[in-house]
């Protein structure tokens, strides 16, 4: 997987200032549990959209919808923690 093309599509990278805080990004996404890591490169390394997304995992929409919500919460979090409590 090319981490530069996720880092460009997650949308939170883009409040992400430095490298390593980028860096930190990237392991937190492949610490992530299933399906939560999968949902989020489906979406924003393979660009699919969520109902894709919900069609290939068979799940409803909403679910797919609800785990982007709350892991990309989570990736700020974690983010926020590493980085020492910059304000995102």
């Amino acid at each position: 997987m090319d981490e530069t093309l996720l880092l460009e599509n997650l949308e939170i990278a883009e409040d992400i200032p430095s490298a390593e805080a980028k860096h930190t990004l990237l392991s937190a996404v492949n610490s992530l549990d299933e399906p939560a890591r999968e949902i989020i490169v489906r979406r924003y390394y393979y660009e699919q959209k969520p109902k894709e997304i919900a069609f290939c995992l068979d799940m409803p929409v909403k679910q797919v919808e609800n785990h982007l919500y709350r892991t990309k919460q989570k990736l700020r979090h974690m983010i926020l923690i590493q980085d020492g409590g910059v304000d995102l």
